[in-house]
């Protein structure tokens, strides 16, 4: 049995433990440079343009807007070196660019005339968007593409993430990921549809009755499809993907 000496010794020991610990992270909070928030607006007149160019490192919000103007609006905090937007039209194209440094984050909320042909290439980021009617080619290295309601041509990309598309009546579709599912609802038949996942599930659903073409292939299981298909038909679809399952109906 521990005598009192003993015990006074071990409460004294992890008091200063306690100590110690709560001055090293006091310290380590300190040494820990203090981040601060950041946010600008930008707005450049697209009247006559036909194609946004976006190219940032963090998310990406599109919205239909109402006239013929591009709003951004760029949010996110850094430690140091702050983040650095730029918005500018030349001839028939709008820029928008955004950086960011290492201890940094950037997101951008982009309102945009509804037709006009986008392109969005970001680095680690979300990239969604909703009502657009314009030809849409996304590329994001890690993070999910989220779009609702698109009615232009599509062409989507993601190194790591999931690409959700809801009530589209886009004339093509194409889809590929890496790692992450696709999963896409279409109002109106696209001519052709063409997905390809590393690994990651496809889930398509599609109007029942316009007459479709299909080859699907998966290396893990038999593809589900329940939407009447011939070889002839009119609108093309292609699946395939390395791991996951497949359900075209």
């Amino acid at each position: 049995m521990a005598t009192r000496k003993n015990r006074w010794l071990l409460a004294a020991g992890l008091t200063v433990l306690a100590v110690i610990a709560g001055t090293g992270a006091w310290l380590i909070t300190k040494a820990l440079p203090a981040h601060e928030q950041y946010s600008s607006t930008h707005t450049a007149n697209a009247a006559a343009g036909t194609l946004l160019r976006v190219d940032t490192r963090g998310g990406v919000t599109l919205h239909a807007g109402h006239d013929s103007k591009v709003y951004v609006k760029a949010t996110g905090d850094y430690a140091e070196t702050p983040p650095k937007v730029s918005v500018k039209s030349s001839d028939e194209t709008t820029t928008v660019t955004g950086s960011c440094g290492d201890d940094c984050s950037l997101n951008l909320d982009i309102t945009l005339p509804a037709a006009l042909a986008t392109e969005v290439s970001s680095g680690p980021g979300q990239i969604t968007g909703s009502g657009l009617t314009g030809r849409l080619a996304l590329t994001t290295d890690a993070g999910a593409i989220d779009l609702t309601g698109p009615r232009g041509p599509l062409v989507l990309h993601t190194s790591s993430g999931q690409i959700d598309v809801k009530d589209a009546r886009a004339a093509a579709f194409e889809a590929r990921t890496e790692q992450g599912e696709v999963r896409a609802t279409f109002a109106t038949a696209p001519a052709t549809t063409d997905v390809t996942t590393g690994q990651g599930g496809v889930d398509l659903t599609l109007p029942p009755h316009a007459g479709y073409s299909i080859q699907a292939q998966s290396k893990t299981g038999t593809p589900h499809i329940t939407l009447p298909w011939k070889r002839d038909g009119a609108h093309t679809v292609t699946v395939h993907t390395n791991q996951g399952g497949v359900e075209i109906h």
